[in-house]
């Protein structure tokens, strides 16, 4: 924040002819040795002008020159002696006006006006405060006196002290100019900017210092636009000190405002303000034009000997170029910034070396860069080294868990964020990330308690707006819809033309754990032998609680000979984060084949399965579902799928997969599609690609192809092949669509088979 650059007004100008006069007529008094008084006072006044004037042009030999000759001319006139101590700090030579000020000091300890002079010559010696110490004395002295007192607001407003200076003024009317007096009150209000970006001593206060800020800068500038003559360049100065306050506020949208005004007004906002600016960019989810303003601070090289100034802007670019989808870039630039601090420091004076807290902060920063762009397991790896190198710094464990969640484990990250809790229990970034793994854990109250505390602590913060949405999205009421449609199809499961729509409707959780729904669908297909259609509606009861999702229903079936009653329910069990078991029961199964039901025939289903994820890169799961036809035949099917990881770029990542699948009917003479065996083998390639994404938009794009062989009792064998392509958009957490264009070319009963399908779904939470 700047602030006015204020020195000591020369009140010794003014002074100095009365001054030299007074006390040539104490040294006459004292008997001291005196000039002719021909030279009283004209010639010793003309001497002081003129080692003035000197002074004044910067032309310090020639004014040290004269005042040394008024020195000896005039051994006791203080006058010459201040303005060489004055002369001597203005001229770089602050080391030697010290001394010479102490000299005076030693034999007049307490004259005002020599305090004021050392108070010159610290200022530009030791600085602001050293300078503060002689004026003080100075004013306990002679606070009487309108000259000591307007040097005591100056020294007050040097030091940052302006709201002092300014409380002193306002009972002092006129000793301040009014070009001070504004300048004054600027700073003053700076002072207020400059307490609202220190941490809060309570959380309730946490914005009160920056409410204190605007409030006061609203009611300065509608002060000053009033009296229509303050200069123009001070109100933008002024305007410009406000948009730290904005900042502090997490007003940003305001900020950013303020900033393009500005700027279209022709302003040119001094490099100071840029890092608040570019910081309410990135905020505001616009990282280029964040990503610009960071590069300039860069190149300014401002502030880039400061620590903490040059983590917030290296930082803040490599999130700008994340929030981009430039995750290379970004990766690049924290490894490059990690690679230029070294991870041991010796202070001076001290032997011993110790931790750089910049390096752990540049790796902490490396690591999530590589989490942002794909590599979970380099972020993983990173992170526990820094772990267990700094075990009780608790963002690190935060965010440890975070990429343990995102890697499908979040019992793993809950042990993390358990020992955290341990260091810092309030933290909002440990409270959000508790609140997530939470959800992922389906423990609703806690998360709910969470996401209602830091909400309520920290409004402003992302994650904390991030957590609520999520819990919003989990509390809400939820439409699931999917559509199926076979383009120019004529196979014997589903047949020609065939049609495949369900609309499922979840209620709001009750009771947290509960949810009823409500669905309807439809089925329907061209056969050989005439059209086979099925719908049904259904009803039931959905329980979520941690490790278990059980769900019941009823279903009420139509189909070509009337309508029949079934039901199910549905288990599945979270062993830990790796393994699952599921299990499912239908009475009436609703994917029974449409020619069967035509038919008049039914089926019964059981489903078993087991789940085995290594990671986001890694997974199998194995299912068994016999189902009993109601015209006695049996059927045996056998799943096994896997997926494995083989490349991962930081927008698109490919994977290789595999299924096996095996059947067996005890009947094949029947009306609908009954292999007496059947087994097929299909591994396939998928590529997923992310257009765009933010913290909740996403929108990808997706293909695979897959090419194997099946078998078929009576029939041999013959080729399989799948070809995909679709695309997701997820706007936020309330909203997500996709859809999928596939071709399959596959034989049935020795007969190839090659059907085109588009698929749709939809999901809306409200």
């Amino acid at each position: 924040m700047r602030t006015s650059a204020c020195s000591f007004e020369v009140p010794f100008r003014v002074r100095v002819a009365l001054a030299a006069t007074l006390l040539a007529l104490a040294g006459m008094a004292s008997g001291a040795p005196q000039p002719a008084a021909s030279e009283l006072p004209a010639a010793r006044d003309a001497l002081l002008a003129q080692a003035q004037g000197q002074r004044d042009a910067r032309d310090w030999p020639l004014a040290l020159h004269s005042f040394r000759l008024g020195r000896e001319r005039y051994p006791q006139d203080l006058a010459f002696q201040w303005g060489e101590i004055q002369t001597l700090a203005d001229g770089g030579q602050s080391a030697e006006a010290v001394a010479l000020a102490q000299q005076l000091l030693e034999r007049r300890p307490d004259d005002p006006d020599t305090l004021l002079v050392m108070g010159y010559a610290q200022l530009r010696h030791a600085g602001v405060y050293a300078s503060l110490e002689y004026v003080d004395r100075a004013m306990q002295h002679a606070g009487e006196r309108p000259y000591v007192v307007r040097e005591y607001l100056l020294a007050l407003q040097r030091a940052h002290l302006a709201d002092a200076a300014l409380e002193i003024a306002r009972q002092r009317p006129g000793l301040l100019s009014a070009q001070q007096q504004w300048e004054l009150e600027a700073d003053a209000a700076a002072e207020n900017v400059r307490h609202a970006a220190l941490p809060a001593r309570g959380e309730a206060e946490r914005f009160d210092a920056a409410d204190r800020a605007l409030a006061r800068y609203d009611a300065l500038l509608a002060q000053w636009r009033s009296a229509g003559n303050v200069p123009a360049a001070l109100v933008q100065r002024v305007r410009i000190d406000r948009l730290q306050a904005l900042h502090a506020r997490s007003r940003m949208q305001e900020l950013v405002d303020e900033y393009e005004a500005l700027v279209a007004e022709g302003a040119e906002v001094p490099v100071y303000a840029l890092g608040d600016v570019a910081s309410a960019y990135l905020y505001l989810k616009q990282p280029q034009r964040a990503a610009a303003l960071y590069r300039q601070l860069i190149a300014a090289n401002y502030l880039r000997h400061e620590v903490s100034a040059r983590q917030d802007q290296d930082f803040g670019l490599q999130y700008a170029y994340a929030d981009q989808g430039e995750f290379e870039a970004a990766r690049q630039s924290a490894h490059a910034v990690a690679a230029q601090q070294p991870p041991w420091r010796t202070l001076e004076g001290d032997k011993e070396a110790t931790p750089n807290p910049a390096y752990l902060d540049a790796r902490h920063m490396a690591a999530m860069m590589d989490f942002y762009a794909g590599d979970t397991p380099g972020a993983q790896r990173a992170l526990e080294r820094l772990v267990a190198a700094a075990p009780t710094r608790s963002h690190l464990r935060v965010d440890l868990a975070t990429v343990y969640a995102a890697r499908g484990w979040p019992r793993k990250g809950e042990i993390e964020l358990k020992i955290a809790e341990a260091h810092d229990p309030r933290d909002v970034g440990l409270e959000t990330a508790q609140g997530q793994v939470a959800l992922d854990l389906q423990e609703w109250r806690q998360a709910r308690e969470l996401s209602a505390d830091t909400l309520a602590r920290y409004p402003e913060n992302q994650r904390a707006q991030r957590l609520a949405r999520q819990w919003r999205a989990h509390d809400s009421a939820e439409l699931q819809l999917a559509l199926s449609k076979g383009l120019g199809n004529d196979n014997p499961i589903a047949g020609g033309r065939d049609l495949g729509a369900e609309a499922t409707l979840y209620s709001r959780p009750l009771a947290e754990n509960w949810r009823l729904l409500a669905g309807l669908g439809q089925r329907r297909g061209n056969f050989s032998d005439g059209r086979a259609q099925h719908n049904f509606v259904r009803a039931g009861l959905e329980w979520r609680s941690r490790d278990w999702t059980v769900l019941g229903e009823l279903a009420e079936n139509h189909f070509s000979h009337g309508g029949r009653t079934g039901g199910g329910i549905g288990v599945n069990y979270q062993i830990d984060d790796a393994w699952s078991l599921q299990a499912g029961a239908q009475r009436l199964a609703r994917d029974t084949p449409l020619q069967a039901l035509r038919n008049n025939i039914t089926s019964d289903r059981l489903d078993l399965g087991v789940r085995w994820r290594q990671s986001e890169r890694r997974q199998w799961s194995f299912s068994a579902s016999p189902s009993n036809f109601s015209d006695g035949n049996r059927r045996r099917s056998l799943l096994l799928s896997g997926q494995e990881r083989l490349v991962t770029r930081p927008n698109w990542y490919l994977d290789a997969g595999v299924e096996i699948y095996a059947t067996r009917n005890r009947r094949n003479d029947v009306a609908y599609y009954s292999p007496l065996s059947e087994r097929s083998l299909l591994p396939s390639l998928r590529w997923n690609h992310t257009l765009r994404q933010d913290s909740a938009r996403a929108w990808t794009q997706f293909a695979g192809i897959g090419l194997g062989g099946l078998t078929q009792q009576g029939y041999g064998g013959s080729a399989l092949g799948v070809l995909s392509y679709g695309q997701r958009y997820r706007i936020n957490d309330l909203f997500e669509v996709g859809g999928t264009l596939s071709a399959i070319s596959r034989s049935y009963d020795g007969r190839r088979e090659r059907e085109w399908r588009i698929a749709f779904d939809l999901n809306q939470r409200f």
